[in-house]
């Protein structure tokens, strides 16, 4: 059985949806691409950190920053890219999952004691 699984890894490595994949993961790593998804990271986590202190502070400006940087990133190619290749092998990963489990509940019997 172990085989198989690797057999369908491999085949799953060597699929174009993959292949698109991977090479948009690594153009997130474009200098301009990474400040930005760092840049969003951070005031992310700076506005959870000051959510704590919400009823002093007024936390308008630190959301309007993030709706800008939300912005660039929708507008980023290298992001748009990579979301798209994305769902793509998110849909092939859900067709594998849909036919290596298909029927399996049904042809495995599961059932025990009814607490």
């Amino acid at each position: 059985m172990n085989e198989t699984i690797y057999d369908l890894i491999d085949a799953i490595k060597e699929d174009k949806r993959y292949l698109q994949f991977k090479e948009q993961s690594l153009k997130l790593l474009n200098q301009e691409t990474k400040e930005l998804l760092d840049n969003y990271q951070n005031l992310l986590q700076e506005l959870d950190d000051l959510k704590k202190f919400e009823k002093y502070i007024d936390l308008t400006q630190k959301r309007q920053e993030l709706n800008e940087v939300r912005k660039r990133m929708s507008q980023n190619e290298n992001i748009q890219k990579y979301y798209q290749s994305y769902y793509k092998i998110n849909e092939l990963l859900d067709e594998v999952t849909k036919i290596v489990f298909k029927d399996i509940s049904d042809s495995l019997d599961t059932s025990g004691y009814k607490l």
